[in-house]
């Protein structure tokens, strides 16, 4: 049954969570420097998909926003820390029979490393994506190298689950990467 209610004026509403230390909110094209500022550095991008371009650039920026601006419902956004955005975290839901379940992806500018940050920032999305996308299960991975990324999963309640061999080429560099599972408790769907 098609809904009465035309798509323009469909509001998904706003995803907002702060954490110690900041909060996670939507990207605004406002964002752009910064993103780009934080975003262009090689040892970021290091351990990410080569959907994250390297080097970063206004152009990939303005990519960014558009693709975001696609979405019904955005999956990804700003960490923003003492009114910047310095980094970003999203999730890619599954769909039919995977609808419960999305992977989770993050980065956080180098600037802002070491100090427990991302855990804090993962905690809190997962808290509240949980609920709002009816979620039951978060997929993570991490390269074996990405000690970092492991200890961010680790101290935020992911569980290890296996080893993906050879998973990811990036810049050359051959990847076996660590599979990581998020299983929530019972879910309601009217929550």
């Amino acid at each position: 049954m098609a809904s009465s209610v035309p798509p323009s004026s469909h509001r998904v509403p706003s995803f907002e969570v702060a954490f110690d230390g900041g909060r996670v909110r939507p990207w605004v094209p406002a964002d752009a420097v910064s993103l780009v500022s934080h975003a262009d550095n090689p040892r970021v991008a290091r351990f990410l998909s080569t959907r994250f371009p390297s080097p970063y650039t206004p152009a990939d920026a303005a990519d960014w926003f558009a693709f975001l601006a696609s979405q019904d419902d955005p999956e990804g956004w700003a960490i923003e820390i003492g009114g910047e955005a310095v980094g970003g975290i999203g999730l890619r839901r599954g769909d039919a029979e995977f609808a419960h379940s999305a992977e989770l992806g993050y980065w956080l500018g180098e600037a802002h490393w070491g100090r427990g940050l991302m855990t804090r920032v993962v905690s809190a999305v997962l808290a509240k994506v949980v609920t709002r996308w009816c979620l039951r299960r978060v997929t993570a991975y991490a390269a074996t190298a990405n000690h970092a990324s492991i200890r961010v999963l680790e101290q935020a309640g992911f569980e290890r689950e296996g080893l993906m061999r050879a998973r990811a080429i990036r810049d050359g560099e051959v990847q076996d990467h660590l599979v990581f599972g998020w299983i929530a408790q019972a879910v309601s769907r009217n929550s």
